[in-house]
């Protein structure tokens, strides 16, 4: 209709002869355009309009480039609100609480987590946990630092170097490594400790147990490990070669001096007074991150645990069992905690005190 008013005289094939074109005509001509019905060629029998019509060609281009593109709109609009996953995130359990315990002699934080929609089992799913210090936070601000609320934590099992996936499907455990480096660790215990200073970097203790990253060198030679065990065992080897083919070679400066390494600290053992004192600002983020299977779309499901949500000393109920080819988890217990043995409560304070510590007088529902 516009493009009439500009060349009145131009016949395009929209209406009668002579007659200018009416809002019917050009509806059913949109109509016929945008749902790629057909014209018919120019000039023919059948042809809807002339090639004489330069303006109409133009207008038909337009308007199939915007009939294309608002469909894709529609399109990505409504999938893109169809695969909203976050609501996936209610599905996924955690423990009410979480577990503190000392095993082989170190301490570990545990928390259990569930996948309820177990049927459709979640895509790459990975856990990450961060630590909330505001004491922390108060003293970068006085120090002039980058201030940096969330402290990363470094996940033992499913070990973080592998991504820390894990299976939610079946009720899982996360665990992470109370030592030297990690933010529940007190900071006049983590001074007092033989550790490597990070510069910047999240380390664990685990990697220097495992050989996974050297911690000392030799000053001697410059060989590095993991352990001052390690370090040790290597320096009295060389001893004993230095000792039988190194007579003429001075004592100073080599494997023999025995003042070429200082005597590890002993150091005093974390208890748990220091680790409870050391909780009273802080507050334990997992989150868990997925993709679901059905739309694809990624998710994160969160929960954080204070210090009045962590009991020291027990273990994570037994919740699944096996019938008919089939596995069952029994939800009545995912959130149970079965108190520690007799042996194990000597890990954590006396026993007469073992009540107000743990706060387990009965297992937890």
């Amino acid at each position: 209709m516009y493009d009439d008013k500009i060349n009145p005289l131009v016949e395009c094939g929209l209406g009668a002869a002579g007659d200018p074109i009416g809002f019917n005509g050009a509806f059913s001509f949109s109509l016929e355009t945008c749902t790629t019905v057909g014209y018919g060629l120019p000039n023919s029998t059948n042809g809807f309009f002339e090639q004489s019509c330069t303006s109409l060609q133009a207008i038909i281009y337009f308007q199939m480039v915007w009939s294309m593109m608002f469909n894709a709109f529609l399109f990505s609009f409504f999938f893109s609100r169809l695969s909203r996953s976050q609501e996936r995130s209610v599905q996924v359990f955690f423990s009410n609480k979480a577990i503190i315990e000392r095993k082989n002699g170190k301490w570990v934080i545990h928390i259990r987590v569930y996948d309820l929609d177990s049927s459709l089992p979640l895509v790459e799913a990975h856990a990450r946990m961060y630590c909330v210090s505001w004491n922390e936070y108060a003293k970068q601000k006085s120090e002039d630092l980058q201030p940096q609320l969330l402290q990363t934590m470094r996940i033992l099992h499913p070990n973080d170097e592998l991504d820390s996936s894990l299976f939610p499907s079946l009720p899982s455990t996360i665990t992470h490594h109370i030592d030297a480096y990690s933010p529940l660790t007190p900071s006049y215990f983590r001074k007092e400790a033989n550790v490597l200073h990070g510069h910047g970097l999240v380390l664990r203790e685990a990697d220097n147990f495992t050989e996974g990253r050297a911690a000392m060198s030799c000053p001697v030679c410059g060989d590095s490990y993991g352990s001052y065990k390690g370090l040790k065992r290597h320096i009295e080897y060389n001893k004993k070669q230095e000792d039988t083919f190194g007579d003429d070679l001075p004592v100073e400066g080599t494997h023999r001096d025995v003042n070429i390494i200082s005597p590890k600290k002993s150091g005093r053992q974390l208890t748990v007074d220091d680790i409870m004192n050391n909780l009273s600002d802080k507050e334990i983020i997992v989150v868990l991150e997925a993709i679901e299977p059905t739309l694809s779309g990624s998710f994160q499901a969160l929960q954080s645990y204070k210090k009045d949500d962590i009991v020291f000393g027990g273990t994570f109920a037994p919740c699944m069992a096996k019938g008919n080819g089939n596995i069952f988890v029994d939800l009545k217990k995912f959130h149970q905690i079965n108190r520690p043995s007799e042996v194990s409560e000597r890990n954590y304070t006396p026993i007469g005190r073992f009540e107000d510590k743990c706060k387990l007088a009965t297992p937890l529902d």
